[in-house]
């Protein structure tokens, strides 16, 4: 029996997206800038669903930006900013933000003079509007933190920081929603940049959006031609970017969908574990929990493998990297004994007792 836990890294892709996307492939492989009838239906498509994209998010068609993922979207959306604006010099973010966040912001910091604050999470693991407030400085351009942390799930008020932050001019709000998409809502209105990814939401790997506000300037970090309004050059890979409008859709009706189902599995689960294992955090979304045992987590994900279970330890970004754990160290959580249980909804109940019930074989055998 396999069973699929890990779903925070990366999720199965819909079949309704495969069937989608094979179609396309079948037919349409012109460039979507092409002035002739083949190559305007393609782009005519990708418009569309540009379109489609910004209504699920009330936003305006111009301010969906194509990328081949969350991890570029912020690259851009944070360096593309600064890079546009560097007579500012501040910036803001927090210290357990997803590794292409936290390393854009190094890499300003140590490469192009930027100062950066980095705010640590409170004991409920959040990063309060109060912290911003006190990290806040004339000469801050930009604050980035994340909506839904990816390690622990923590849920942050990103919406009122980034209503503080409206009343700043000239200090821009940017958060990664890669985590909140598809599990709970999130409202855009004052959010100036926001980033995701669809191979989260059982999408297409290499897809994702970067939702910039008209109002924001950004220096392009692909130089090329016209594509995604000169902010992103290079040929469109059109259509990955028409099936992602299909892809968001889904995965919100989905969130309303299996609400009361993935709730009824969250509590399975903690009822199943809190005997066997300690409960770290299950305070966020209800489809992540952290937990630690008494077996060093590496042992136990390879014990758990044998059993067809695939959970993880830490972000797979850094997963081949002995790095610190930025998230769990800050809430003085042992990561090397601390792994990160995931589930939705193409999962059922009967594979979180078998989790629990192989979990607690392990324990038994090894702990």
């Amino acid at each position: 029996m396999k069973v699929y836990l890990d779903n925070v890294s990366t999720t199965s892709l819909s079949q309704e997206v495969r069937k989608t996307y094979e179609e396309l492939l079948e037919e349409y492989y012109c460039n979507s800038d092409a002035l002739y009838d083949d190559g305007v239906a393609i782009y005519n498509m990708q418009e569309k669903s540009r379109k489609l994209i910004s209504n699920l998010l009330n936003v305006n068609s111009e301010e969906v930006i194509f990328t081949s993922g969350a991890s570029e979207a912020n690259s851009l959306a944070i360096k593309g900013l600064c890079l546009k604006h560097p007579d500012k010099k501040h910036l803001i973010t927090s210290y357990y933000e997803h590794s292409s966040v936290y390393n854009s912001f190094k890499q300003l910091e140590e490469e192009f003079g930027f100062e950066v604050t980095y705010l640590k999470p409170d004991t409920d693991g959040h990063i309060t509007i109060d912290k911003v407030k006190e990290a806040l400085r004339d000469d801050t351009l930009l604050v980035s933190i994340m909506k839904v942390n990816n390690e622990i799930g923590a849920i942050n008020d990103v919406e009122a920081i980034a209503e503080y932050i409206k009343k700043h001019p000239g200090t821009y709000f940017h958060s990664d929603i890669t985590q909140a998409i598809g599990k709970i809502d999130i409202d855009l209105h004052n959010i100036d940049l926001a980033s995701f990814s669809a191979h989260k939401i059982h999408g297409l790997k290499g897809s994702g959006a970067l939702i910039r506000k008209r109002h924001v300037e950004l220096l392009p970090l692909i130089s090329g031609g016209q594509q995604e309004f000169s902010i992103r050059g290079g040929t469109s890979n059109s259509l990955v970017n028409i099936v992602l409008a299909k892809t968001l859709r889904i995965a919100l009706e989905n969130k309303e969908k299996y609400h009361d189902q993935l709730n009824e599995m969250h509590d399975v689960l903690v009822d199943g574990l809190k005997d066997i294992a300690t409960i770290n955090y299950d305070s966020g979304i209800k489809t992540l929990i952290n937990i630690s045992t008494s077996i060093q987590s590496e042992v136990l994900l390879n014990a758990l493998n044998k059993y067809g279970i695939m959970v993880s330890s830490k972000s797979t970004c850094g997963s081949r990297k002995n790095e610190l754990n930025r998230t769990l160290s800050s809430l003085n959580i042992d990561e090397n004994y601390a792994i990160r249980v995931s589930f939705d909804y193409t999962n059922t109940k009967e594979e979180l007792n078998y989790f629990i019930d192989s979990l607690k074989e392990i324990l038994d055998k090894y702990g």
